[in-house]
């Protein structure tokens, strides 16, 4: 009876009548009519002609279950197939997935991935597209997904790349355009304008994507402050606060200031913070006296647009802001006092330098 109600359900799904079917698998009308009612199954080689017509598998057309713990085990091979380069076990891990789970929105993406991540890496064409054609379907499937870390802008923009891979990079820069939300594809639309003839366009794009990526780093560097516990973790991001502000300083043309100067600010005073934590009083005065003379110098003629900026396009230029202060003075001024365990050692010395002149 399962595959009585399968064979008439899918043929119903795909707008057919029973004579269309017939015509189509080359049997009677009447044979089908048996098949629908359960009073006769198709043969092996019209059941396997059946499931290509319907685009499924045989065994998920006569109803079979795989059990579900199948699919996580599956899907775990398929992974490490991936990552450890071993394409051809794991095209038959692929194989059986969609053949089992044709309509599982996991089996289809990461097989899709799977796909992608061969063809970018043995530079194979046929299987780049058919990463595209599983992409595009699975998001057919998309009502499935429960991981938020998916969804159809990432989906989206595999698609894209897989494109620009196979050298059709204008239809793959019209898609990531067309979903570009929050101007999450402008790195990728970027390097791909640079590579045509489109080089004022793709300024515009990469320039907006270099400001992102100063915000993003910025705040990742805030965020491993606040999960720094351990001695050595706090001397780790340190490190990385002293890389961050070579990064940083080089962003600006040499005797001028913009919004990334304020950040700097901020930053140098944290960096005393940490080596007041890790009782390097005499490097966090030499932080502080930094941070003290960038803050001075940013209020002295502040600058919020991205015209100091290298690289700078875009009419008008981009201008940001930020909740550090309203002054870089100010806004220092208020890190040190809100941190207690620091401010006793730190805040005296901002406070005698205060009264320099400029």
């Amino acid at each position: 009876w399962k595959l009585a109600e399968q064979i008439r359900a899918y043929r119903q799904e795909k707008g057919m009548t029973q004579e269309r079917l017939a015509e189509a698998v080359g049997v009677t009308v009447g044979a089908v009519s048996k098949w629908e009612s359960g009073a006769s199954v198709p043969e092996l080689s019209v059941l396997v002609e059946l499931a290509s017509l319907f685009g499924t598998s045989v065994d998920t057309l006569i109803g079979y279950e795989v059990p579900d713990n199948a699919l996580p085990a599956l899907l775990r091979r398929l992974r490490a197939c991936r990552d450890a380069h071993q394409f051809d076990e794991g095209n038959e891990v692929a194989r059986r997935l969609l053949r089992c789970y044709p309509n599982s929105f996991e089996a289809v993406y990461h097989t899709a991935g799977f796909y992608y991540c061969q063809g970018l890496t043995q530079a194979e064409n046929q299987e780049m597209r058919r990463a595209i054609a599983l992409y595009e379907r699975s998001l057919a499937l998309l009502s499935q997904n429960t991981d938020p870390e998916i969804g159809e802008i990432s989906i989206r923009e595999s698609i894209a790349s897989a494109r620009i891979s196979l050298g059709e990079e204008e239809e793959g820069v019209r898609e990531l355009k067309q979903h570009n939300d929050n101007e999450i594809y402008d790195s990728l639309i970027g390097i791909t304008l640079a590579y045509t003839d489109q080089k004022d366009e793709a300024r515009r794009y990469l320039f907006r994507s270099y400001l992102r990526l100063t915000a993003d780093l910025v705040r990742i560097s805030f965020g491993f402050v606040n999960t720094a516990e351990a001695w050595d973790e706090q001397k780790q991001v340190l490190e990385l606060f002293d890389r961050v502000l070579y990064f940083l300083d080089g962003m600006t043309e040499p005797g001028r200031v913009s919004f990334v100067t304020k950040a700097e600010a901020l930053i140098l005073a944290v960096c005393a913070h940490l080596c007041v934590g890790l009782g390097q009083n005499a490097e966090a005065e030499t932080y502080l006296r930094r941070a003290w003379e960038t803050a001075r110098h940013f209020d002295a003629a502040p600058d919020y647009s991205a015209t100091a900026i290298h690289f700078c396009c875009g009419d008008p230029p981009p201008a940001a802001f930020d909740d550090i202060g309203e002054t870089a003075m100010r806004g220092v001024e208020r890190f040190i006092k809100e941190t207690e365990e620091t401010a006793p050692v730190l805040w005296p010395l901002w406070e005698g330098w205060s009264h320099e002149k400029a």
